[in-house]
């Protein structure tokens, strides 16, 4: 706040506070911002319409995930999440949003902790992950690392077993919103093939876009960072 009136006095122009929240995906802060905008520019129907767009993926992921029992999830990790610029495989969250959004078995919760963190190699062998993510933005620094790195990457059973996957970027200081749940529909394809049948990734991505900002754009972030894919490290 102080800051927000700091900047308001220097300036002589309205300041506007706005918040992502906690997890900026799905997170009740992110609609509080959206209705606030909306007021203020005199666009609240589209601001409530947003919101209503959001809720409701929110509500049909988690319908279709809900209900799976536990002994029935594969355990999951995501790793080459951004966090103040790219990262490579240790890169990853706890409590994390687009897991939590599905019902994933996260192995990084057992660790306790919230948001991004850093992990040691070791660790992720110790949990060998069923399936593993890899955010577009790290995957890169993922690549070279399996060149100096090879044999840390081939003892994963994910990596072994063909379970590694590229989700589209959406995080770099700030959160978009629009990709991230995109990405939820693709997490939910790869976990639990069968709740999600009816979903093709990427028609589904470009609903979501063009839903929320009036544009299909899957194919070309899939040109800038590699789509939903299998990945095959080579």
């Amino acid at each position: 706040k102080a800051a927000a009136d700091n900047l308001q006095s220097k300036t002589g122009i309205p300041v506007i506070a706005l918040s992502y929240g906690k997890t900026s995906t799905f997170d009740p802060q992110v609609n509080a911002s959206l209705m606030l905008i909306g007021k203020i520019i005199g666009m609240d129907k589209r601001a409530q319409e947003l919101v209503g767009l959001m809720d409701g993926f929110k509500a049909d992921l988690d319908t279709r995930t809900k209900d799976i029992a536990q002994d029935k999830k594969p355990s999951a990790y995501v790793g080459g999440l951004g966090m103040k610029g790219t990262h490579g495989i240790e890169s990853t969250q706890g409590n994390y949003s687009l897991f939590n959004a599905v019902h994933a078995k996260n192995v990084v919760d057992e660790t306790g902790k919230t948001g991004s963190l850093m992990i040691d190699k070791e660790q992720l062998i110790k949990w060998n992950p069923d399936i593993i993510f890899i955010d577009g933005g790290g995957y890169p620094s993922v690549l070279e690392d399996y060149k100096k790195n090879t044999q840390f990457y081939e003892t994963l059973s994910a990596v072994k077993n063909g379970q590694l996957y590229l989700t589209l970027p959406y995080n770099f200081y700030t959160t978009n919103i629009d990709t991230a749940i995109a990405d939820a529909y693709y997490i939910g394809k790869i976990l639990y093939p069968e709740q999600f049948k009816d979903v093709d990734p990427a028609k589904k991505a470009d609903e979501i876009y063009k839903l929320l900002l009036g544009k299909e754009i899957y194919t070309q972030m899939a040109k800038d960072f590699g789509g939903f894919k299998q990945v095959v490290l080579k």
